[in-house]
This record gives structure tokens, sequence and C-alpha cells, in this order.
């Protein structure tokens, strides 16, 4: 079966250079025929028994022949072993495709095929001094923006910031999902600012909630995504007029602070329930941390419908 791993290394090796394409044609010749039950007449596996186990055994001569005497068994072993390992990696990238991550409706399992987020780093949207174990679910009160009725069956709430690349990102999966599932769900935004290593996201945030005195806070919310990183008074109050509210209630609301204590208690409740990172979202009872695809929250979402009650 040491052809079976030869086929496979050689393959690869002849893309980028010609001389390893005739082994890998030997190689192919040699499985085919042990795969149709005749003999290997080219000699490959042979070769290859005599080459690495000469070059064990001048290092290591006992070892070197153990591996002689059972070569067949080993090759066994690693020819299993190369073949699960491929196995699982397809089935891995079919679920990067599927849901968004390797491990299929998984959201916080390790995934290596996962793309890099563009525009970040994981440190710059996380707090070094929380706990990082998120215990309980954020309420929803009466002053959180919200989309959807209040009686949906699934009630979606992320904890983001507006100057975090990573929240950034999944707006347009938020997007996707409350186009997808309309009247089903229920989207409630709640402010997790990582001021630490974000200039501007207290301000900002809470300028958002200024903006929602005056019925326009999802423009907003909008606007400030689009132009992430500009947080001036000047850029923020621009941002006010570009979406038609009174630009004086507005300058005024947010050098006042008015909204200072309703973004203070979003980020304490949100320290305390654990979140470390932005944005974080609870799926009713299920937990999503990062940025993910829009098939990892519709395999969530399904199934938090399909719960009878």
């Amino acid at each position: 079966m040491i052809c079976i791993i030869a086929l496979v290394v050689f393959s690869v090796l002849g893309i980028f250079s010609a001389k390893y394409r005739t082994i890998a044609k030997e190689a192919f010749d040699c499985v085919f025929k042990r795969l149709t039950l005749r003999k290997c007449t080219t000699g490959l596996d042979k070769r290859l028994k005599s080459q690495i186990t000469g070059k064990v055994m001048r290092r290591y001569p006992r070892v070197g022949a153990a591996v002689y005497k059972h070569f067949e068994a080993i090759s066994w072993i690693f020819t299993v072993a190369m073949i699960l390992s491929l196995g699982y990696s397809l089935y891995s990238i079919g679920n990067l495709f599927v849901y968004g991550n390797c491990n299929g409706p998984i959201p916080d399992a390790f995934c290596v095929f996962d793309p890099l987020v563009h525009g970040g780093t994981q440190d710059q949207c996380t707090v070094e001094t929380a706990k990082r174990e998120i215990v309980g679910v954020l309420s929803v009160t009466a002053n959180d923006p919200t989309i959807g009725p209040a009686d949906a069956k699934v009630t979606i709430i992320e904890a983001g910031c507006f100057v975090c690349p990573y929240t950034k990102q999944a707006v347009p999966v938020v997007k996707e999902i409350l186009s997808y599932y309309g009247d089903k769900v229920r989207f409630v935004y709640k402010d997790f600012p990582i001021s630490s290593s974000h200039t501007g996201a207290q301000e900002t945030a809470e300028a958002s909630h200024c903006a929602r005195e005056q019925g326009k806070y999802w423009e907003y919310w909008d606007l400030l995504f689009a132009n992430q990183g500009k947080t001036s008074l000047e850029e923020l109050v621009g941002f006010a007029n570009q979406v038609g509210i009174d630009q004086n209630q507005f300058t005024e609301c947010l050098t006042t602070s008015k909204y200072k204590a309703k973004v203070d208690a979003d980020f304490a409740e949100g320290f305390k329930t654990g979140i470390y990172g932005t944005p974080t979202f609870f799926i009713n009872e299920r937990v999503v941390v990062g940025p993910k695809g829009f098939n990892e929250f519709r395999a969530i979402i399904d199934s938090e419908l399909a719960k009878g009650g």
C-alpha cells in the first residue's frame, strides 16, 4: 500500500517538477493493478521499501530491520491515516461552504480552514480582563433598538462595537438573516464598546442613541459601519445631517453625554455575562462568538424555530 501514499505525494510534487511525474505514473499503475487484484509489475513498491528502510537502517539498524520486516503493515497504517485525513479535510471544506465553519452547525469549534477576517486583529475586538466564560443571556429592555415583533419565536441579540472590524463584517449577514426570516425573528442590538483599543467606540455608541430618540437609529447604525473609524464630533454630527435629523438636538444630546449611562449599562451587563469580544450573538439561549456565515446562523435559527411551544 506504499504506492497509494507515493501516488498522492508524487502527484503533488509532479505539479512543481517534471522529474516526479514519472514516479507518479508508476505509482498510479501500481495502485490500479493492486485494486484489480493484480501484482504490481513496476517494482516501485520494492524500490521504495528498499530506499526507506535503507535510510532508517543506516541510522537505527534495529528500527530499520523492524520496519523492513513489517513494512506492509506499516504501509497500511499510514495509508489508512492518510485516507482518513483527506476524508476529514474534504468534510471540513464541505461544511465551510454549507455552514461557514468546519464542523457543521457548531459555531465555536476550531476550524483550520476558516478564512481570516480582514481589517483587524482578534486583540482589537476583545477585552483582556473579561472572564471569557459566557453565562446566561443578555436581557432586552424597552430602551434597546430592535427589529421584528416582540413575540417572535427567535430573538437574536448582538453585542457589538461600532469601531470593531469584526462587528462590521457581521452587518451584511445580519441583514441577510432579517431579509430571509422576516417577522419570524426579532433582532436586538446591544452596545459593547471596546474603548480600550478603539478610539471613539463609546462616542459612536452614544451617538447612535441620540439618533434613535429622533427615530433614525437604524439609518444611523448603517452609516456608522459604512464609515467605520470616523468618530470625531464633526463627523458624527455630519452623519446625523445625512439621515435627516435635527442637528442642534443631536449635537446637544451627544455633547452632554445623554446616553452614556445607557451605553455603560449595556457594557456592564455584557461584561458580567462573560462577553469578551465583539460581535457576540445570543440566538435565544445559544451563543455564537465572532462573525459567522449566514448558513451557520440559519442552522441554529431553523433548529430554534423547529422547537415546540
